[in-house]
């Protein structure tokens, strides 16, 4: 048997502390509804602290462990941000974000903007109504802290049809630094958003990015998502995102993970209406490091549908998690979901964790789900070297084509082209260190 370490409790009072101290600085300080929505935050990252793998929500990736020291609140940069635009230039809205905080935006017409590091009494009643309602209570610890600590971030509201694309980098020469930032985007009746999403580098220092999502689709709103996490080896990163679908709103979203020393996607989607629909597909890519998926796809209305589907391809030392968790409640006749995840194993030191769930509590519904990890087919290799593909082409070929399936239908071929190149770029680290 072997013996794995846990660290209780190190880190929960840097959290905590920094709220003591600094609660009346933080931005909306004195907001009524505000500080109640803080104050009720903290109180739900309280009852886990930083988790540990005694969480079992957590229990694959125990980020307490992780930290390796006390990390400062970070601060606004005020000079000039280096960041790699996975993407490439693009049109519609540009929002860079630089160490948690709003530092540059562009392209913003049609779109009401609020700078989340200036709020204040003239705070834009639909903000009021929805900001914190979502990724800040104890089912998502890290989501509730974002909300408590934050310090920055962006509210967006977006009518008719739309795109944007969030770039997050941190500023050069940074210390030691935890990031507490929140973004909310609110997409009115009938709109439609192409949401791009982009967090890379990240610097030698130590850094804890801790960001909160919240993401209103009001009727028949329409928000395409598609998000790459490439970060270096001294960055832990969580992102705690919540959304809520109103009748025949539809969210799809594309998470793509090729690197950090740990990070979570920890996702809680509320089909709340009739025709409500959700896509989730994720993809990760590693040689090492930790990148864990876990989402909770709850149907709380009948005739709603989701769709879930991740894939992983690990070697070296990497290890990649997947939890899935759906729920369908009491009168939620008519549900309709399906999750599956795959993945593949390149390398003996290669980890896999799947965790599919489901939770029914209602008649005539369509639930299931599925799991598969295994190394590359031997069948499918000697197909391809007898017909006299070298062996590093053939597997290439082979892995490429188990990814396909879950990046085909997003983005328009643009976007589907860089995150590709993204992709090739990192299995071409995996495949060199695969043995």
């Amino acid at each position: 048997m072997t013996a794995h370490p846990f660290k209780l409790d190190s880190q929960p009072n840097m959290f905590r502390e920094d709220f003591s101290r600094h609660s009346a600085e933080l931005p909306g300080a004195g907001l009524a509804w505000l500080d109640a929505r803080r104050r009720a935050a903290m109180d739900a990252f309280d009852r886990t602290g930083v988790p540990t793998r005694r969480v079992e929500a957590w229990k694959y990736t125990d980020l307490a462990n992780a930290l390796e020291s006390d990390l400062v609140p970070a601060s606004r940069f005020e000079g000039e941000i280096a960041f790699d635009d996975a993407f490439g230039a693009r049109g519609g809205a540009q929002l860079l974000l630089a160490d948690g905080f709003l530092h540059s935006a562009t392209g913003t017409d049609g779109m009401e903007l609020v700078d989340l590091a200036a709020l204040g009494s003239q705070t834009p009643a639909w903000v009021e109504e929805h900001l914190g309602r979502m990724a800040a209570g104890a089912a998502q610890p890290l989501g509730a802290a974002s909300l408590g600590l934050m310090r920055g971030g962006v509210a967006l509201r977006v009518h008719g049809t739309r795109s944007l694309h969030l770039h997050f980098a941190r500023s050069a020469g940074a210390q030691d630094s935890v990031s507490h930032g929140r973004v909310l985007i609110v997409v009115e009746d009938g709109a439609s958003l192409r949401l791009t999403e982009t967090h890379t580098g990240g610097g030698a220092s130590e850094s804890l990015v801790n960001l909160g999502i919240e993401l209103v689709l009001k009727e028949n709103a329409k928000l395409e998502h598609i998000r790459i996490q490439s970060e270096t080896a001294r960055t832990l990163h969580v992102t705690s995102l919540g959304a809520s679908l109103a009748r025949d709103a539809e969210y799809r979203a594309l998470y793509a993970a090729m690197g950090a020393r740990l990070s979570r996607m920890d996702v809680n989607l509320n089909l709340a209406a009739p025709g409500a629909h959700a896509t989730l597909h994720n993809v990760a890519v590693l040689s090492a490091g930790i990148a864990d998926v876990t989402t909770v796809m709850d149907h709380a209305a009948p005739h709603t549908t989701s769709r879930q589907l991740f894939k992983s391809v690990v070697g070296g030392c990497g290890r990649s998690v997947n939890q899935g968790r759906v729920t369908v409640r009491k009168g939620a006749n008519k549900a309709d979901s399906h999750q599956l995840f795959k993945a593949l194993l390149l390398s003996p030191r290669a980890e896999v964790d799947a965790k599919p769930e489901l939770e029914i509590f209602a008649d005539d519904v369509v639930c299931g789900h599925g799991t598969a990890i295994g190394a590359l087919d031997a069948d499918a290799l000697f197909y391809l070297r007898a017909r006299g593909i070298p062996e590093n082409e053939a597997k290439g070929l082979l892995i490429r084509a188990f990814l396909a399936d879950a990046i085909e239908d997003f983005g328009d071929e643009t976007l589907r082209d860089a995150l590709g190149k993204r992709l090739d770029d990192a299995l071409d680290v995996v495949e060199r260190v695969a043995p």
